[in-house]
């Protein structure tokens, strides 16, 4: 496939559905993906998990089609459908043979507007996420991020679990589901993204039958959750987890709003510290130190707030070392000495990175939304290719000098309990955090058990 396309300009349809499309005329395939402006934010305290559960009971029936009706479409086109929740949004997508557009899109359209949300099928489901629940507390990772989230967000709407809880979910009715699903779904925001080969006219044809949407405020980013201003907590928090590894994140806020240049700049960041296997914490941690499997770095992006997070995961001999490894890279970041060889390969690799996932179309329709939710212009490959190569060392400093702020720096530990010595050493090589509170907390109840100043632990 070529990947030489534009994006069309947003449009605002008759019944106020956004739709952003790129047409590649060469393909033989097409990604449709809706997107609904609700999430964990926007739930109240007695309706937790809520729009998870919701997102579920999509596929479960329309007063067209069965559940099953809608897996054998699917199934038979020779393409799949999928949906995700996020804190913010979320995606019911599919990617089908261009051929099968129009059939796709009749079925989406009949799911998200005519869905049945039937009792039989609500009980049946709620054993799912029950258990998909569950699995995620199973899974180290997982259940460390949403304590990390916890650390640093702390009792805001932004660090709550996605799904809720098995108590959360189990006091949803059908009622609740319903007035959810027909809020948010039948008449919420939509923005609805495209890229492929397909029939444009057909495509605004369908959509404009569904019923009308809320209406977009314009410019779209961070308008969906003014009464909340997410308050970021610096610290360090050791949390106390049945796993048999350490987990470690190491995390600073971003400063919002993000442009798109900052924006290409902190994506060249974050190559050259921890994103690619010659990452210097990849190389320090792994490759020359020998002390983990996992070590990596990333970002978390909102609406309006976010973070950067540098994260390894150890047995727990190797704490005191991790620590001390992750905390003197950032100190060399701080030193701001980037060779010109290093700046050059971590732009590349986000080059490679990009003119691979042109041929992934399901990628170039999730870009566009990402683009556009962000308040960016809507760009090409060659663009963006473009962006990324215009990222200078000026630019990668005032990046670091921006980000890495030490005073504003947590760091959280998550796994089986450290030592009281070992602690007190972790909490002694982040000095900046003198006045700030250190906590440790019971994964089990998110309780602090003990709390105390970083600059004043004994040994």
């Amino acid at each position: 496939m070529s990947f030489i396309s534009q994006p069309v300009l947003p449009v605002q349809l008759r019944n106020r559905v956004i739709l952003i499309t790129e047409p590649v005329a060469s393909g033989k395939t097409a990604a449709i993906g809706f997107w609904f402006y609700t999430g964990s934010r926007s739930e109240p305290d007695t309706l937790r998990g809520i729009t998870h559960f919701v997102e579920h009971m999509l596929f479960k029936g329309t007063g067209k089609r069965s559940s099953f009706d809608i897996a054998c479409a699917f199934d038979r086109m020779g393409g799949y459908i999928n949906a995700y929740t996020e804190r913010e949004n979320v995606c019911l997508y599919c990617v089908v043979p261009s051929v099968r557009v129009d059939a796709a899109l009749e079925i989406m359209c009949d799911m998200i507007s005519n869905a049945v949300l039937d009792e039989k099928e609500r009980l049946h489901e709620l054993k799912v996420i029950e258990s998909e629940i569950i699995s995620a507390g199973d899974d180290p990772e997982e259940a460390a991020l949403d304590a990390v989230g916890e650390s640093v967000w702390p009792a805001q709407k932004i660090s709550l679990s996605i799904s809720g809880t098995v108590r959360d979910v189990g006091n949803l009715t059908r009622n609740d589901l319903f007035e959810w699903y027909t809020k948010y779904f039948v008449h919420g925001e939509l923005t609805v993204c495209i890229t492929g080969n397909y029939n444009r006219d057909a495509v605004i044809g369908r959509l404009e039958q569904l019923p009308d949407h809320t209406f977009q405020l314009q410019p779209f980013h961070a308008c969906h959750f003014k009464d909340q201003v997410p308050v970021w907590k610096p610290g360090i928090n050791f949390i106390s987890a049945p796993f048999r590894q350490e987990q470690f994140f190491l995390l600073f806020p971003l400063d919002y709003p993000v442009d798109e240049k900052t924006y290409y700049s902190l994506c060249v960041l974050n190559a050259l510290t921890g994103d690619t296997m010659s990452s210097r914490l990849f190389q320090r941690l792994r490759e020359k130190g020998g002390y983990c499997y996992n070590v990596y770095s990333f970002f978390s992006f909102y609406e309006d707030t976010g973070c950067w997070c540098a994260y390894a995961s150890s047995a727990r001999r190797s704490s005191l070392r991790i620590v001390s490894d992750i905390n003197s890279e950032m100190k060399n970041l701080l030193s701001c000495i980037i060779s010109d060889e290093e700046l050059d390969a971590a732009r590349e690799h986000l080059c490679g990175e990009e003119l691979i996932a042109a041929d992934d179309i399901e990628y170039r329709m999730k870009r566009l939304e990402r683009n556009y939710s962000a308040g960016y212009l809507l760009r090409t490959t060659e663009e963006t290719i473009d962006g990324l190569r215009s990222v200078t060392k000026d630019d990668i400093i005032r990046c670091i000098k921006l980000l890495l702020r030490p005073e504003k720096a947590a760091f959280v530990v998550y796994g089986p309990k450290l030592p009281e010595k070992e602690r007190n050493k972790i909490g002694m090589l982040f000095p900046e955090l003198n006045g700030e509170i250190y906590a440790e907390f019971d994964n089990n109840t998110m309780q602090s058990v003990k709390r105390g100043k970083a600059a004043h632990i004994q040994n």
